[in-house]
């Protein structure tokens, strides 16, 4: 679904990709591990075509994306349900609103019909009960579960993009944010999980890419990803203890 061929960005003098190629599978549970600046949310920017590539090929199902119009893109973007680090709630609309915003903006839907899809996709997401209240009477992780029944309200994505989704959270929330990216994907849709958090990564995706200076420095399975010799991606992962069944899995 989505191939990156020798792609290359930069922010000014600051080169963020270098020559990036790799192809990600519609129904694949990638996650996009790297420190700070890296570039794992640069990709997902890349993909939606809100950045275009300073060279290289960025194709969606076969289509070159990087000289697409606006209006081409908007046809690209429904194909994937994004959810960026800060949610982007409207602050002046109540979850209810905030969710249906989308259906009035890109749906001929009744407001019957609005309002009944805006109750079954907060329960989908296991927030129901916040239909009235406003994003600030949120918790972290309820915030993070509107933004998502947002993102799914206007279309059936082939894709999920999720740009560190449990960053900030507590324990307890960010497994449940893990649980529902699980959920979410057993209809067979894949998705790209942003993140720096070794231990939620492994929660939920098969194949992991470590991205450094620029370049993708891993791209492999889970016990690949555990066992590698990579010295810059060892000492990544040792800085997250994570644990399985009891047990320390680094060591």
């Amino acid at each position: 679904m989505i191939t990156f061929e020798k792609v290359r960005f930069s922010y000014g003098e600051r080169h963020v990709l270098k020559d990036a190629s790799f192809s990600i599978g519609a129904g694949e549970r990638v996650a996009i591990l790297g420190g700070s600046g890296e570039g794992k949310t640069t990709i997902l920017r890349l993909i939606m075509g809100l950045l275009r590539p300073d060279s290289g090929r960025l194709s969606i199902d076969g289509e070159d994306i990087t000289q697409m119009s606006e209006a081409e893109l908007r046809r690209v973007r429904m194909k994937f349900s994004i959810v960026f680090q800060e949610g982007a709630l409207f602050d002046s609309l109540n979850v209810k609103e905030n969710v249906a915003f989308c259906l009035r903006e890109y749906t001929s839907m009744s407001e019957e019909e609005i309002e009944e899809k805006v109750k079954e996709l907060l329960t989908q997401v296991g927030v129901g009960e916040a239909l009235e209240l406003m994003p600030e009477e949120l918790s972290g992780g309820m915030h993070r579960r509107v933004a998502i029944a947002r993102s799914l309200a206007a279309f059936e994505p082939k894709m999920f993009l999720y740009d560190e989704p449990t960053t900030g959270l507590d324990p307890v929330n960010a497994d449940n944010i893990c649980n529902l990216i699980v959920e979410l994907s057993r209809s067979g849709r894949g998705f790209i999980i942003v993140t720096h958090k070794v231990i939620d990564a492994l929660k939920v995706a098969a194949r992991f890419m470590f991205l450094k200076n620029g370049e993708v420095l891993f791209d492999g399975g889970r016990e690949q990803l555990i066992r590698t010799t990579v010295p810059e991606i060892r000492t990544f992962i040792r800085e997250l203890e994570f644990k399985e069944e009891g047990k320390i899995c680094l060591s």
